[in-house]
């Protein structure tokens, strides 16, 4: 018999009338999948992606099972219906839908993962790319939680499961699990090299950035000797003794002068500025 519950709290209590020593508030808290098997029951606890990050839990104890998921799992495909029948049929054809769920799930948030990281290696802005690295870190550990589970049920002496029910079927869906597992893992490699695309165009924009500040010294410099040359002549007759002596009489020259050398410091400037070859971008 299965008996799906909406919340923790009808969990709770389902679990109490079983009668059966389950800390499920610690194994709520665990973030990745689970399995505990015990003489007398068997919980499997496997999180999902979704509006809520949620637990999916199945409990086998004696010929009942207890689910808490927002999976719709219930109905079962005609090709089981004959082997729902025979003895652990009923959980073992449960608990494999409830994977196949789960993996379905994974796989739907490895692909939305995916399609960030495409539109990374266009922009590759390193705060978007360490989140999207710690989401699918998180991922790759779920899934192998997942497989970890998948190889278990098939290996260990569980009870509730028998893996030679559904044989074909189980060894297709761990190589399934398997595939998206290593595909996961290799998105890794994606995540470091977004990483270094990021630093490439942050180099690249510094030295954008510093060939500018290049030019605006280089002006500056440019300018501050074109104004400080006239400036010193004009000072040096601007000296009384001189002015008194000198340039009272020679006001003419001494605007010539100063014109002279402002358009000779404008002009060397000028050519100076030419043999840079300094551009903006």
């Amino acid at each position: 018999m299965i008996k799906v519950v909406e919340n923790v709290e009808d969990l709770k209590k389902e679990i109490a009338k079983l009668n059966r020593d389950v800390e499920i508030d610690r194994i709520l808290s665990i973030d990745l999948p689970f399995i505990d098997s015990k003489d007398n029951f068997t919980i499997i606890n496997i999180p999902s992606y979704g509006k809520e990050n949620q637990n999916n839990i199945i409990l086998v104890a004696d010929e009942k099972i207890l689910m808490y998921t927002p999976f719709k799992i219930s109905n079962f495909d005609k090709k089981f219906e004959k082997l729902i029948k025979k003895k652990h049929g009923q959980s073992t054809i449960t608990i494999f839908m409830l994977l196949k769920s789960i993996l379905k799930n994974y796989s739907h948030e490895f692909l939305r993962i995916r399609d960030i990281m495409n539109t990374l290696e266009l922009d590759p802005m390193l705060d978007s790319i360490e989140d999207t690295g710690r989401q699918l870190r998180k991922l790759t550990d779920r899934m192998e939680g997942l497989f970890q589970i998948i190889i278990e049920l098939k290996e260990e002496d569980i009870d509730c499961f028998n893996p030679l029910i559904i044989n074909l079927e189980y060894e297709l869906f761990s190589t399934e699990a398997r595939s998206w597992l290593e595909r996961s893992r290799s998105h890794t490699y994606r995540i470091a090299s977004l990483r270094t695309k990021s630093e490439m165009r942050s180099n690249r924009e510094l030295n954008d950035t510093m060939k500018k500040l290049t030019v605006i010294m280089t002006f500056l410099t440019i300018v501050s000797i074109v104004v400080n040359v006239p400036g010193t002549i004009g000072a040096i007759f601007g000296i009384p003794a001189l002015s008194n002596a000198y340039f009272e009489s020679h006001t003419t020259l001494l605007i010539i002068t100063l014109i002279s050398t402002t358009l000779l410091s404008v002009l060397l400037g000028y050519l100076y500025w030419r043999s840079l070859h300094l551009k903006t971008s």
